[in-house]
C-alpha cells in the first residue's frame, strides 16, 4: 500500500514529527477522513494535544480513544 511506502520513506527523509505523521497516514489507511484530520487526530494520538473541530467523523475518532 502507498501509506506503507510512505512511512518506510519517512526512515530516509529528516522528519520532526515522524510519530505523529506514521499514525496519520495508519489511520488514513483505515478510516474515511482527509489526510489533514488524520494528522490532526496523529497530534491527539501521539502528544494527547485538544482538537477543535466540527468534523463529527474525526470527533467521534477521538473520542473512541
Amino acid at each position: 500500500m502507498l501509506s506503507e511506502i510512505l512511512i518506510d520513506f519517512l526512515d530516509l527523509v529528516a522528519c520532526t514529527e515522524k510519530e505523529v505523521l506514521v499514525c496519520a497516514l495508519k489511520t488514513y489507511q483505515v478510516h474515511k477522513l482527509d489526510f489533514v484530520d488524520c494528522v490532526l487526530y496523529g497530534y491527539n494520538s501521539v502528544h494527547s494535544l485538544k482538537i477543535a473541530t466540527f468534523d463529527k467523523k474525526l470527533l467521534k475518532l477521538i473520542n473512541q480513544s
